[in-house]
């Protein structure tokens, strides 16, 4: 069976890590898989998602006849089996695509929880519409809160199937670090991109105030895209520099987990984020935003903190209790290990084969 993912620019994001931690049991399904990206450049992730033995094909998305005519022919050339639309722009014009170059199966893989304004609203709602009675697209959710975003606001039906990660990658058994009274250090990690809805300058301000107040804290955060120089400036400006190491990109984010003891995300939305998930295997503290696809992932007070990360001065308060709490911090994290391994272990990838095979 010949399978075509369609993604945006390859990058350290949640679909393409986790199509590269199922690539052997894609493999081992006898699938032959293809992924195209659609961005304006093919990513830097492109090279890790060739070592399964992948092809990788780049068409930058523009919204004219020439895409949509080499688009068909790449399809209908390759003669793909089943086509899986991982990308959101677009996707009702690419779905007939598939369909036109003959397609048997056209999937929907819904990534985030998509919250727009009353137009946009309307139109993605008609699209679903069109896609599901028209080009009969089967839509895929990654978490409860996508299932029901897309139920109650797009009167789309999905399939449900949990995001997944290696957890092994992340079990080994680590305790927190300390500090000489014995107190949970500070080391702080963030993993996601650098856009406006991640908010990394919330945890920058964090870190800032804390030093304000003469505790010492370092922060690691990994992404990269537009607002990292400016994040980068904000923390250079506001002298906090030494105390934070950027990286843009790395396929080791387990070796910086492993050096951390608190990961943050203050995003104002997620779908189901891998990185978090991540965290929680690897027995970090997560304290996360009050926000959709994150207030879901962890319970407040028992595997971890939701909170408001606007209130720089609560979220302080409540991390420097929690340091002073060895054993609240280590039942909390167990609890929210055990959560990821229980429900989003690569075996879910057994979900989508199954479909592919329907």
């Amino acid at each position: 069976m010949k399978v075509l993912h369609i993604l945006s620019e390859l990058q350290f994001s949640g679909a393409e890590l986790m199509l590269y931690t199922a690539s052997g049991r894609l493999n081992n399904a006898g699938l032959q898989t293809t992924v195209l990206a659609t961005g304006e450049n093919e990513g830097i992730f492109a090279k890790y998602l060739k070592e399964p033995g992948w092809q990788i094909a780049h068409i930058p998305l523009r919204k004219n006849l020439d895409f949509f005519k080499k688009l068909y022919r790449f399809i209908k050339i390759n003669g793909f089996d089943v086509v899986h639309v991982h990308t959101e722009g677009s996707f009702i014009y690419i779905a007939t695509i598939a369909r036109l170059a003959g397609a048997k199966k056209i999937l929907g893989h819904i990534h985030n929880n998509f919250l727009f304004d009353e137009y946009l609203t309307k139109r993605r709602r008609f699209h679903h519409k069109l896609a599901d009675k028209l080009l009969g697209v089967q839509f895929i959710s990654i978490g409860d809160s996508v299932e029901k975003t897309e139920r109650d606001i797009y009167n789309t039906k999905t399939t449900l199937v949990h995001n997944w990660i290696d957890v092994n990658k992340f079990s080994e058994e680590k305790l927190p670090h300390l500090a000489a009274d014995n107190t949970i250090e500070l080391r702080f990690i963030t993993v996601g991109k650098c856009l406006a809805e991640k908010r990394h300058i919330d945890v920058l301000k964090l870190v800032k105030h804390l030093d304000d107040k003469g505790i010492a804290c370092r922060h690691i955060q990994i992404g990269s895209g537009p607002l990292e120089a400016e994040e980068r400036k904000w923390a250079d400006d506001n002298g906090i520099m030494h105390m934070v190491n950027f990286i843009s990109s790395t396929n080791e984010v387990e070796k910086y987990l492993a050096a951390s003891n608190f990961f943050l995300m203050p995003s104002t939305f997620e779908g189901v984020s891998i990185a978090c998930l991540e965290a929680m295997a690897a027995g970090l503290f997560c304290f996360v935003n009050d926000a959709p696809g994150l207030n879901n992932l962890i319970q407040d007070g028992k595997s971890g903190f939701v909170g408001d990360f606007l209130d720089t001065a609560t979220i302080a308060d409540r991390i420097l209790q929690i340091c002073k709490d060895p054993e609240s911090y280590s039942s909390m994290t167990q609890q929210a290990k055990q959560y990821v391994f229980d429900k989003h272990s690569v075996n879910n990838i057994d979900q989508i084969i199954a479909i592919y095979n329907q």
